[in-house]
């Protein structure tokens, strides 16, 4: 298969959950120098190029669909399709349901589609696996499962390594994204030691003045006295690992977690407790250790070589064995 570029199809920057993935594939891949673009769903390139070719071809190319916004997906057949949710109908020939068929096709071939979604124990049923980083695929090979990843690039958590010890810590603990019930119990719990605790981002609505940019968001996280990566009860039941706690290690804070899944990938080096309370008691007394920085720095190594959307990236080209002009 002749592919020539990269397309990220659905979303814009903050108006789901999901941007944020497809963000940092589109900026890990372009940083790799391939030929990549974002697309919404209507279709409008989100990174216009000066001067593009009018007559862009949607075709030879290696697709990254979200199945929340697939109804205007180019379907053709000289194309790779990696879709994350997405429910496909058809034999031989699949389309995304509820697709509008505006480009009259009849489909893409089964053999050009594969699922992408995120580790969960539920996947070790499949027995199948890359390495120990929980990159695991079904035996027919048509569904991979891996873990998503901080959204810096190494040499930015090089950056944060050098500056690790000047961050301005704040009494404050931030939190960018949804707050769910922990996050209250968590809110009660710094209350106790006089620590403010702040929430940004999460809107979904793309104008908000809430949005934070990557930047934004480590900043806030930096100057955060704790910054845990707290999990709901069904993540936590199926050891699913969140891109938030590479996230926050990769920006310069220790990794705080009450999932035991989370502690057991970072071989128990992180903080642990399923009790929030006694999380934040932890979490505080950590930051009076002598040799925290030293802790923190190996943490972030181990994220920087093993869980950045350049590992994810080459993962699934190793995988799929595509060959991807750049």
């Amino acid at each position: 298969m002749d592919l020539n570029k990269v397309i990220i199809w659905g979303h814009e920057l903050h108006n789901h959950t999901h941007s944020y993935i497809h963000n940092a594939f589109y900026r890990t891949f372009k940083y790799l120098g391939y030929n990549v673009y974002w697309f919404n769903e209507d279709a409008q390139n989100n990174y216009p190029i000066s001067n593009q070719e009018v007559d862009f071809s949607f075709n030879n190319a290696l697709y990254i669909v979200h199945g929340l916004e697939s109804k205007n997906l180019p379907l053709n057949e000289t194309s790779f399709y990696i879709g994350h949710n997405v429910e496909w109908c058809g034999d031989e020939y699949k389309i995304p349901a509820k697709h509008n068929l505006k480009n009259e096709s009849k489909g893409i071939p089964s053999n050009n589609i594969i699922g992408l979604q995120v580790y969960t124990k539920d996947c070790l049923q499949y027995l199948n696996y890359k390495n120990d980083k929980n990159y695991y695929y079904t035996s027919d090979k048509k569904c991979i499962f891996m873990p998503w990843a901080t959204d810096l690039l190494p040499h930015e958590i090089d950056e944060n390594i050098k500056n690790l010890e000047s961050f301005e810590i704040k009494d404050i603990s931030n939190f960018i994204g949804m707050p769910l019930e922990h996050n209250l119990h968590l809110k009660e719990a710094l209350k106790k030691y006089n620590i403010k605790y702040e929430v940004y981002g999460g809107t979904f609505d793309k104008n908000s003045e809430r949005n934070k940019s990557i930047e934004e968001n480590m900043k806030l996280i930096q100057e955060s006295i704790i910054a845990p990566a707290l999990q709901t009860e069904w993540q936590i039941e199926k050891n699913y690992i969140p891109c938030r706690i590479f996230k926050n290690i990769s920006y310069g804070k220790m990794g705080i977690t009450n999932s035991e899944a989370v502690y057991e990938l970072f071989n128990k080096k992180i903080i642990y407790s399923p009790n929030i309370e006694e999380l934040v008691k932890k979490s505080l007394e950590f930051n009076k250790n002598e040799n925290r920085f030293n802790i923190i720095k190996e943490l972030m190594i181990e994220v920087r070589d093993n869980h950045t959307y350049i590992n994810r990236i080459n993962f699934i080209i190793d995988f799929l064995n595509l060959d991807i002009k750049k």
